[in-house]
């Protein structure tokens, strides 16, 4: 529910009161022990201690485990602080706040736990835990009225303006993500068509190559010292992951200029696709072919194969050199002639292209879901 006075509700000038943990809720208990070996699977989600998961460690089927309410809040023994929109068990190591009486909204409990988390922030630890039956006299600051008591109006406008703001952030993001993706990866849709599907699904027969019979050419870069580059605006590659290994812009006349549909691949065995014109150092190695038939998919998959062949083989103490390219085996899929099926290498990039951007647009939507079904319920 969006809140009453909008954004109007961060300006507010706030009155604080202070409150005892034990004075806002009607019940404070701990949650029962309960053994890994005797966890039996079930639809109850069971709380520990954690934060992974939200401390969610496992759906159990136990009978004999209390099942808390829905809209209360837990506590560790470490002092973190979870809201629960949703019944559950919990382990001895968790405290469990709630009220039967006095209906509190999602957004007041929502607003408790902020103000829980701050008041006992630091303080717990495996040396110094925290049971439930030692937090009743913890005070917690909440805002009040002018006569003291706790302005709850305020707590739920604050929470669902919070809310609706960070769902929207969501939403942009997730937007923006997908759009970004959907452009370098030169897609239209995140949606697996049956062809995709097909050919996930496909085991084609495999043919052995070396790398110095499938590209023309297997060069290594030209050494440049750092204190002999020229600003300018060739991207230059060097040995590393960061940024790809783009360690500058350069305007070097002597540099090499590499073409755009290339691989590198540095000192330490890193290979990188590259879709433009660059230059490198002495400690890359490129490999590019004049063929049409090695268009970006099909690099992408054989870089991924080149990856896989050389992983873990070279490192500050063995250097990966040009010289080596010539030595590298890779597996390819190979069409009835034996030859490389780089139809077959392309539509598998492009559909793992789309699954991957579909695992993006799931993980934003969960969040998102979860967030509204928080605000909804």
């Amino acid at each position: 529910m969006p809140p009453t006075h909008d954004s109007q509700v961060l300006k507010k000038d706030v009155r604080w009161g202070e409150f005892k943990i034990g004075d806002l809720f009607e019940n404070i208990q701990q949650g029962s022990r309960l053994k890994k070996l005797d966890q039996i699977e079930g639809d109850l989600p069971f709380i520990m201690a954690g934060t992974t998961n939200t401390g969610l460690v496992k759906f159990i089927g136990n009978e004999e485990v209390r099942r808390f309410p829905k809209n209360s809040i837990t506590i560790d023994i470490f002092g973190n602080v979870f809201y629960r929109s949703y019944e559950y068990g919990a382990g001895d190591d968790t405290g469990i706040y709630w009220n039967e009486n006095v209906v509190l909204s999602y957004e007041v409990m929502l607003y408790y736990c902020t103000s829980l988390e701050v008041a006992l922030r630091g303080k717990f630890s495996y040396g110094k835990k925290l049971r439930s039956s030692q937090s009743h006299d913890i005070v917690v600051r909440l805002p009040v009225l002018d006569d003291g008591t706790i302005d709850f109006a305020y707590m739920r406008d604050y929470i669902s303006y919070i809310a609706n703001d960070y769902i929207s952030d969501l939403e942009t993001k997730r937007n923006l993500h997908l759009r970004a993706y959907l452009v370098s990866a030169n897609l239209s849709t995140y949606e697996l068509t049956n062809e995709d599907k097909t050919v996930l699904s496909l085991r084609p027969p495999q043919g052995e190559f070396v790398l110095s019979s499938l590209f023309d050419s297997i060069k290594r870069g030209r050494r440049i010292k750092s204190l002999d580059r020229i600003k300018g605006k060739l991207p230059f590659v060097t040995a590393g992951i960061n940024e790809r290994g783009i360690s500058s812009y350069i305007g070097n006349p002597e540099a090499e200029i590499f073409p755009s549909n290339s691989l590198t691949i540095d000192m330490f065995g890193t290979v990188f696709y590259r879709d433009y014109e660059y230059g490198a150092d002495d400690h890359v190695a490129v490999l590019y072919s004049t063929s049409e038939l090695y268009n970006k998919g099909a690099l992408l998959y054989i870089g991924m194969c080149i990856q896989k062949s050389i992983e873990g083989k070279f490192s500050y103490s063995r250097n990966f050199y040009a010289s080596d390219a010539y030595d590298v085996v890779i597996s390819l899929p190979i069409l009835g002639n034996g030859t490389p099926d780089f139809a077959y290498m392309e539509a598998y990039i492009k559909a793992q292209s789309v699954k991957k951007i579909a695992n993006v647009a799931n993980e934003f939507n969960l969040k998102i879901n979860a967030a509204k079904h928080i605000v909804q319920n």
